[in-house]
């Protein structure tokens, strides 16, 4: 975990470093920041379920530097470190009618962080002086640093006791941290701020647990800045 962590600090060095290389415009150092959907996709058909596999989808945002390198007027490689937090919450039914009759009741909060190394292609169409729409595709390496869920217990709606169970990212679990994912998006930018959206496949399999598969699809909404 800690030689992870280390490769994390090298790799946003290395982009503040390359930033030096921007005055030119031909590389651009900038940030990006959104909103971010996690929508995990499971085929599960164990006899028996267990451990169990949480399948809930998270909210949460993303935020990090970038790195543009322009190739021409309207190809460009884009890259960069992006900080990722998703959370939800999972109330079960008979649960929830507890909730609105007496205000006491028992859910389950699930966190999420992960760090993304995206590598897009970027091709801009010009719609004005510096006004264009752009679309982007290409892959992201992602890495899960924790996730956990929380068992949260509410009397009289106030949250009296929690308990928060293991990180499945451990060594030696059932899951892989590891994450390469497939995208692609449009967007539109005016000078060096630009909006987009975009959608990320999951290729690789985040469980090790005999007949299952699990993989992430992520929705992301981002607003960025290039100096």
């Amino acid at each position: 975990m800690k030689t992870n962590r280390y490769i994390v600090v090298a790799i946003f060095i290395a982009l503040i470093g390359f930033s030096a290389y921007g005055q030119d415009k031909k590389v651009e150092f900038g940030l990006m920041g959104g909103y971010g959907y996690s929508m995990p996709r499971l085929k599960d058909t164990r006899t028996v379920k267990s451990p169990a596999i949480d399948q809930n989808s998270l909210n949460g945002f993303h935020a990090g530097p970038i790195l543009k390198f322009n190739l021409s007027e309207q190809m460009s490689l884009q890259t960069g470190l992006l900080f990722n937090y998703f959370s939800g919450v999972n109330i079960e039914s008979s649960m929830l009618k507890l909730k609105n009759t007496i205000g006491t009741w028992r859910q389950e909060r699930t966190k999420l962080t992960a760090f993304d190394l995206p590598l897009r292609v970027m091709y801009a169409v010009p719609l004005a002086d510096e006004l264009n729409v752009f679309l982007f595709a290409g892959p992201s390496l992602n890495y899960a640093i924790n996730k956990v869920s929380v068992t949260e217990n509410f009397v009289d709606k106030k949250l009296t006791t929690k308990s928060e169970g293991k990180n499945i990212y451990q060594s030696e679990g059932d899951f892989n941290a590891l994450d390469v994912q497939m995208g692609g998006g449009i967007g539109i930018q005016l000078m060096g701020l630009s909006l987009r959206g975009g959608y990320d496949w999951g290729i690789l399999n985040r469980t090790t647990l005999k007949d299952a598969s699990l993989r992430a699809n992520d929705l992301k909404i981002s607003l960025a800045y290039t100096f």
